[in-house]
């Protein structure tokens, strides 16, 4: 048991880190990242899990060891961690309801795989971000980037690394669609009720019941957006 919560632990940490290099850009190409001192003490970890982190993303291409200097970022990221940004390039071609269809096909087998993997404190995260949607939307705020940042929670406790980099790339695509749609209303009295149903089983840990109900909120969707 103590093995899984170590293995789990040191997967987290890497995740952690690589968002603070690839995602938040706090540690450039080349840059060298604080001793182990440091950077256990900012990602609260003990030193072994740090280097368990740090074997991952240098297996990964992500980070480089330099005997008797430190560690560092690659100067040049991998391709598979930036390139797939050129999809960005199909946004203004794409019709909504293939983005949808694509979410589809995708988010149901991802939020399964975090009811399996996700955490206790990650779940507790997900219905905090469930909620903020719920703010949001009463105060009259921008509510679908709340939205997506619930639906990145569960990508994230899925811990299925592809997923996780490719669903910035969607969020950016279903932004611009909510943004222009002209049943933003509709949309958002769906997305409430459904990410009730969805919190519901997730919180259960009832893969089959939380797979069905985002099957059933992106049909939802699309409906909507044919409307």
């Amino acid at each position: 048991m103590e093995e899984t919560k170590k293995v789990k632990l040191s997967e987290r940490t890497s995740d952690r880190l690589y968002e603070m290099i690839v995602d938040e850009g706090r540690y450039r190409p080349g840059s060298k990242l604080p001793n182990e001192n440091e950077l256990s003490a900012i990602l609260q970890v003990s030193r072994t899990t740090l280097r368990e982190a740090i074997s991952f993303l240098v297996a990964q291409g992500v980070l480089e060891i330099r005997r008797g200097k430190g560690t560092f970022v690659v100067d040049h990221l991998p391709s598979d961690v930036l390139d797939l940004t050129s999809l960005a390039g199909v946004r203004s071609r794409v019709r909504a309801k293939d983005l949808f269809e694509m979410r589809l096909i995708f988010e149901p087998a991802t939020v399964a795989l975090a009811c399996q993997r996700a955490t206790d404190e990650e779940l507790q995260q997900i219905a905090r971000k469930g909620e903020r949607v719920e703010q949001v939307a009463a105060e009259g705020g921008d509510w679908p980037l709340a939205d997506q940042e619930f639906h990145w929670a569960i990508i994230k406790a899925s811990h299925n690394e592809y997923m996780r980099r490719l669903y910035p790339i969607i969020n950016d695509a279903v932004n611009e669609i909510l943004q222009i749609s002209k049943n933003r209303l509709r949309m958002q009295e769906t997305a409430l009720a459904d990410n009730r149903t969805i919190l519901e089983f997730l919180s259960r840990r009832d893969e089959a019941g939380a797979r069905h109900a985002m099957s059933v909120h992106m049909r939802h969707l699309i409906y909507i957006l044919q409307e």
